[in-house]
């Protein structure tokens, strides 16, 4: 409450983006459902004052976050817009005289640029922009800058408390039923494997939110009782260096069983997963986490921590897939996951479930049944598409040419 209070204290000092940046950040916290709730009424209030003219402070704010997601990127020598056409902003319909074409951009560091560094008004008056957030809690000013927008913006989310925010809000924001994971390419992983001589691993970047130490503190345990696991680690560096990373590892005296990768080709990562038992995700809160599907995919069974995120059991993670543990069964768990290991079919589900195809369709049958209801047509298909660390790319890459007219718009959308 003290945190409301401070907002509301700001903005009424006229200091408007601080008082809304501290507005959602309230709500990022998970505080309480009273907090939440009065966090959106006032978002959903302020929003429909922009919209007819009564400015409040809250697209001022939104500008700020542009302008600063502008000014950092412009800070690297080798800024160039261009870079993200046909990778982290793809086309997958064209637009024609007739009917919109769709284009979908993934991460939340590209929202505010795809804003900023692009005239995003006439895009979305040719194209259904759909994105792809790289974390849970829509309600951020990434993602919430596009209610600016006249033109439905759809966001993809599987999480039922970011599904209930764009509800409450009741903006232009749409919910798309899909994630992050589940545009991964099942192509990139083996079929079949060789010798599974690696336990445990962990693809996850050097940063606090993994939360390797816990892990570590299993792996210990487990050695203590005599169980010695081969442990490798796939990451890249974030808020914590790889030999940060092996420093913990030594003091929990496991340092001799950890083996270390950084920065390694997605077949690199493919190679190692064919050779796991078992593949751990231990934050207390993540994005819709890609690792774990490309394990399932290596036929990798997942443990993931109860409670993840928002707490929403994904149905993903079931008896052919993984299971969902405590902090305090996670020893037992790596051992007995290890031995059962057969029991699991974890690629078997995944690619009648769950790949970059299924996805594809799905998002089909989502706007095209969007754009029935508001009178507009639709032919043809979307060209597939898949998503990694790096980038989107297509699946099939021939799919490039076909949208070279549409590039060559976004192109010309650019601000110079």
């Amino acid at each position: 409450m003290a945190l409301l209070a401070a907002s509301r204290l700001l903005r009424a000092a006229g200091r408007q983006s601080a008082g809304f940046d501290l507005l959602l950040k309230s709500h990022n916290r998970t505080l309480s459902p009273v907090i939440d709730s009065h966090v959106l009424q006032t978002l959903k209030a302020c929003t429909a004052l922009e919209r007819t003219g009564r400015a409040t402070g809250l697209w001022e704010y939104f500008d700020s976050v542009i302008a600063a997601a502008v000014s950092a990127y412009h800070n690297n020598p080798n800024a160039n817009p261009d870079r993200y056409l046909g990778s982290r902003i793809l086309v997958v319909k064209s637009a024609t005289p007739r009917e919109r074409g769709v284009v979908v951009t993934d991460y939340q560091y590209v929202f505010p640029l795809l804003a900023g560094l692009f005239d995003l008004g006439a895009i979305c008056d040719r194209y259904d922009v759909v994105l792809e957030p790289s974390w849970a809690d829509v309600c951020a000013p990434e993602v919430l800058l596009f209610t600016k927008q006249e033109r439905p913006i759809y966001v993809q989310t599987i999480e039922p408390r970011d599904r209930g925010v764009l509800s409450a809000l009741d903006t232009n924001l749409r919910v798309v039923p899909l994630a992050a994971n589940w545009w991964v390419d099942p192509r990139r992983a083996p079929a079949a494997a060789g010798v599974r001589d690696i336990d445990v691993i962990m693809v996850a970047a050097w940063a606090d939110i993994k939360r390797h130490w816990r892990v570590f503190k299993a792996l210990s345990e487990l050695k203590r009782r005599g169980r010695k696991l081969r442990t490798a680690l796939v990451g890249y560096r974030y808020d914590r260096t790889r030999q940060e990373i092996e420093d913990l590892a030594e003091h929990f005296g496991i340092r001799d069983q950890v083996e270390t990768y950084e920065r390694i080709s997605q077949d690199e990562v493919s190679a190692l997963l064919a050779r796991s038992k078992v593949h751990v995700l231990w934050s207390r809160r993540e994005c819709a986490n890609r690792a774990i599907i490309e394990a399932m995919m290596a036929d990798v069974p997942v443990i993931v921590r109860d409670g993840l995120t928002f707490g929403y059991r994904y149905p993903y993670i079931n008896e052919h897939t993984g299971r969902f543990v405590t902090e305090g069964q996670l020893a037992d768990a790596i051992v007995e996951t290890i031995d059962t290991r057969q029991r699991f079919s974890p690629r078997e589900w995944v690619l009648e479930h769950m790949t970059c195809v299924h996805a594809t369709r799905a998002l089909e049958q989502y706007l095209q049944k969007a754009r029935e209801e508001r009178g507009e047509s639709w032919s043809g298909e979307l060209a597939v598409k898949t998503s990694t660390l790096d980038t989107q790319r297509y699946y099939n890459p021939d799919d490039r040419r076909q949208f070279d007219a549409d590039y060559g718009f976004l192109e010309s959308t650019i601000r110079r």
